[in-house]
């Protein structure tokens, strides 16, 4: 796959004729996919048009926009899907302001010939641009809204679920295991003081889910490991303003410190509560970590 920056919108032409799938892709959900697959099929190369930081970051003032998918996440799985070219437009004031014909003569002069987008896709100054506007330049491939387990899959959905906690079901809307991606870091090594060493991660702009322990497998150097993951403030001991990711790494003892590792999260154990001492929260985790062995048996690693 080929990755194609562009900013400002930038005069460039791509040699090959292009399908462009458009949109924001946050989570590269099943209604995501569908879209993708839509835009191998049709005797172009393959493209995903996307853009960053993403669009709500500028338009709603909110810099530090969590993302169920930040950008080289996002870029590795369109990559297994097989794509030919990612560009990826940089969202500023400029993008914001262009009219919908401006935007519509660069995508040409791009080279895109054909194109596919979600039924409520807009673009351009205040979203003026519809999918009409584009039925009338492109070969255009319009993909209905997406619904599964009766519900529209959406990145909107799929962040309520994670914020509840409900990652198994965020994991069927997703169509993948949903993972965060993160630098191991020094934490208050409290846990290898009564037996369940952490590994502290640095998550940066993840949408994380809830707090509370929760059933999951790690990726280190391509080696699978089973674990358990707390998100939350540590209330028993450190409390902390914001919250952190540490996750106990079943059968490993080693110095990862400075190593990047991918967390797959299977499924919620329970809330993080406080304790009243070590002993008790000690007692806990191990009927955490048994729960986590009865659930391994039931799950692949990243399926």
């Amino acid at each position: 796959m080929k990755i194609i920056h562009i900013k400002d919108l930038e005069h460039m032409i791509i040699p090959d004729p292009l399908c462009a799938a458009i949109g924001n892709f946050d989570g590269v959900h099943l209604g995501h996919q569908k879209l993708i697959e839509e835009c191998k099929r049709h005797g172009y190369k393959s493209a995903v048009l996307t853009f960053y930081p993403h669009p709500s970051v500028y338009l709603k003032k909110i810099p530090d926009y969590k993302l169920i998918t930040p950008m080289e996440h996002k870029s590795d799985i369109f990559s297994r899907m097989g794509i030919d070219y990612l560009i990826l437009v940089e969202f500023d004031a400029e993008v914001a302001k262009k009219p919908k014909e401006d935007f519509i003569a660069w995508m040409k002069s791009l080279n895109i010939k054909s194109c596919v987008c979600g039924y409520d896709f807009t673009f351009g100054r205040k979203a003026e641009g519809t999918i009409l506007d584009l039925i009338q330049e492109f070969e255009f491939y319009e993909v209905k809204k997406f619904i599964f387990d009766d519900v529209r899959v959406s990145s909107t959905y799929i962040r309520e679920l994670l914020s509840l906690g409900d990652v198994s079901k965020a994991n069927r809307l997703l169509g993948r295991v949903f993972s965060i991606r993160g630098k191991i870091i020094y934490g208050s090594q409290k846990g290898r003081l009564i037996g369940f060493p952490t590994a502290n991660i640095e998550y940066k702009n993840y949408f994380i889910p809830a707090n509370g322990v929760y059933f999951v497998t790690i990726c280190l150097n391509q080696v699978y490991y089973y674990g358990m993951c707390n998100i939350g403030n540590s209330p028993t001991f450190n409390f902390n303003l914001k919250e952190r990711v540490e996750v106990n790494i079943f059968g490993l003892d080693a110095d990862i410190y400075g190593n990047t590792l991918e967390i797959f999260f299977h499924e919620r154990i329970r809330p993080e509560k406080a304790f009243k001492d070590k002993e008790e929260l000690t007692e806990q985790l191990k009927k955490d970590k048994e729960q986590c062995y009865r659930l391994s048996h039931h799950i692949n690693f990243t399926k």
